[in-house]
């Protein structure tokens, strides 16, 4: 009994002694590595912002004015007359080469086609004239102007310059066609007198 006592005493020694020991903490889990939170870009509209559209202007430019086929290799006359109060009732007939072309209106012109060489524009006494020499495609600006005599007034022809001419042609109208004596020189289409004069006078 004694031998058997000595180690059951041990024994018992033995678990006191494991049950008097603090237990051990439970181990933790392994910490995760840390990773920084990144910064979830902004959102940016990519949308440019709308700009309006712009259409080109577009002008219609006007169709110059054809320059009539008769006038082709001709000498050009522009014969005018300001308007003017002074001798407003008078018609005074103009002449080319000796033949009547038209009777002169008040604030009007007219277009003579003629050929390249020497002409003379006059009103009835031949002393009042205009002697020109013209080539092919040349231009002359013949102005005529109303004198007071002492029984009646009478037209009298005088070479105007281009410049002074452009003045006064800006405000007129063609001569009306009643008033032509003589088509074959003058050109008694309006349309074509306007397109005439279009050309030479800017």
């Amino acid at each position: 009994m004694k031998h058997l006592a000595r180690p059951l005493l041990a024994l018992s020694l033995l678990f006191a002694a494991s049950a008097a020991a603090p237990a051990l903490p439970a181990p933790k889990p392994a910490a995760r590595p840390f990773r920084a939170a990144q910064d979830s870009p902004q959102k940016t509209d990519a949308t440019p912002a709308a700009t309006p559209a712009t259409t080109p202007a577009t002008t219609q430019a006007a169709a110059p004015a054809q320059t009539p086929a008769r006038a082709e290799g001709k000498a050009v006359v522009i014969i005018y007359r300001p308007g003017k109060m002074v001798g407003k009732a008078l018609e005074p007939s103009v002449f080319c080469d000796g033949v009547e072309v038209a009777r002169m209106d008040n604030g009007r012109y007219f277009v003579l086609l003629l050929e390249p060489g020497e002409h003379r524009i006059h009103m009835t006494q031949d002393n009042k004239r205009v002697d020109l020499k013209l080539g092919a495609g040349e231009v002359a600006f013949v102005r005529i102007k109303i004198v007071m005599g002492m029984m009646k007034g009478r037209g009298e022809p005088s070479l105007a310059d281009e410049e002074d001419a452009a003045k006064d042609l800006k405000k007129m109208e063609p001569l009306g066609a009643d008033k032509y004596k003589d088509t074959k020189l003058a050109v008694a289409d309006r349309a074509e007198a306007e397109a005439i004069l279009a050309k030479y006078v800017k």
